[in-house]
């Protein structure tokens, strides 16, 4: 697997279908997931990414919730040997992630 983008989200149902679509987009192409990382909406988020190919994996209790546990929790999921953190409210260019890795497999000093 090459490349696991990662959309964090918690409530998100009005965003979340433009930002999974947005990702497997920018994923044509490539060996690549999506991971859909849920600090456990009480909205329609999950409902409405379950209708998409991506891996869905949500926290297990509510008092874990903070800034970065979407990514963690995301990163422990995932495959790819690049990771791209998307949160649930933004769109992914289709020719990022093409474009982003061309430039780490050439600059070996990047991360």
């Amino acid at each position: 697997m090459e490349i696991t983008v990662i959309i964090k989200s918690l409530n998100e149902q009005e965003n979340i279908a433009r930002a999974i679509e947005s990702a497997l987009k920018a994923i044509k192409g490539l060996k690549g997931e999506v991971v859909l990382a849920d600090s456990l909406s009480i909205d329609n988020t999950i409902s409405i990414a379950k209708k998409y190919p991506i891996r869905i994996v949500q926290l297990i209790n509510p008092r874990d919730r903070s800034c970065g546990i979407g990514a963690q929790l995301g990163y422990l999921h995932s495959r790819g040997k690049y990771v791209y953190i998307l949160d649930g409210d933004m769109k992914l260019d289709k020719n990022f992630l093409i474009e982003g890795i061309k430039i780490l497999k050439l600059e070996k000093d990047l991360a």
